[in-house]
């Protein structure tokens, strides 16, 4: 019987733009039979602040867990280093209060020029560490979640952050999506990070994206993704190398938009999940 639980993301719902939107994810979700989902957790704050208590509410009503809030920030900066450490650490207290499992970190967005140096990639991995740190002092896992437009987008940049980060602390989200959109095959990257792995993310690269790039399309852009099974990402590779590590965290199916509704796009993913993984 497999450990790992399986969850979809609110980001495919638009909650950047509407934060409102989670509780229908969290609607669709349990619907769908996903067990949990996740968003940001300045999302979460906007919960907190405009409508205090109601997503703990809703969450409750639908048996759906808020298993990750996710942390993105220029962790390059030194000097933005204790407002990135209050934060995960308030972040990490909210997670334990309503059941949640993983804080994930994400690079802050990356700019054009210059290359950033090994300095600021310490600098980054060593602020990392700390709000791991933070997340650990309180029973969570917190994880480091590579995504285009960001400081780890490449393998490269992904590697060299991983060799950074102290893998006690601060283990590897992977997202199948994100990594192949980046330009490398995903699964050689699970393969070689397997036993660092806490929190996954599913998302497949359209079979357009090639022709899309070549037309224009910026690596920097939410285009190009297409739901779990729909596009080029080899899923059952990762599906074994999830299984072989007896994997018992939580796989949460994403799209970062959708030319459909939400929840059309989550049925999609569920189809798939449902054939491969139970």
């Amino acid at each position: 019987m497999p450990k790992y639980r399986i969850g979809h993301t609110a980001l495919t719902w638009d909650v950047f733009a509407h934060p409102e939107n989670i509780a229908d994810a969290v609607r669709d979700c349990a619907e769908l039979g996903y067990a949990g989902t996740e968003t940001g957790g300045r999302l979460y704050d906007w919960w907190l602040q405009e409508r205090p208590g109601q997503l703990q509410k809703t969450l409750k009503e639908y048996d759906v867990k808020m298993a990750c809030l996710f942390q993105f920030g220029t962790w390059t900066e030194l000097g933005e280093r204790e407002s990135l450490v209050a934060d995960g650490r308030r972040w990490a207290d909210e997670l334990v209060k309503i059941g949640g499992e993983v804080l994930m970190v994400v690079p802050g967005g990356k700019r054009a020029e210059p290359a950033y140096t090994p300095e600021e990639f310490q600098i980054m991995a060593d602020t990392m560490n700390e709000v791991g740190r933070q997340a650990l002092k309180v029973g969570l896992k917190c994880a480091m979640h590579p995504h285009w437009g960001t400081v780890a987008e490449t393998r490269e940049e992904i590697e060299l952050l991983l060799s950074l980060l102290d893998p006690s602390i601060v283990g590897f989200a992977p997202d199948s999506g994100q990594i192949a959109k980046g330009g490398s095959d995903p699964v050689p990257m699970f393969e070689k990070y397997k036993d660092r792995i806490q929190h996954v993310h599913l998302k497949d690269l359209s079979p357009e994206w090639e022709e899309m790039k070549r037309a224009g399309v910026p690596l920097r852009s939410p285009e190009g993704y297409a739901e779990v099974g729909q596009g080029v990402v080899d899923f059952p590779a990762i599906f074994d190398i999830v299984k072989s590590i007896d994997f018992d965290g939580w796989l949460m199916a994403e799209l970062d938009e959708t030319k459909r509704t939400a929840h059309e796009s989550a049925v999609l993913s569920r189809e798939y999940l449902k054939r491969y993984v139970g």
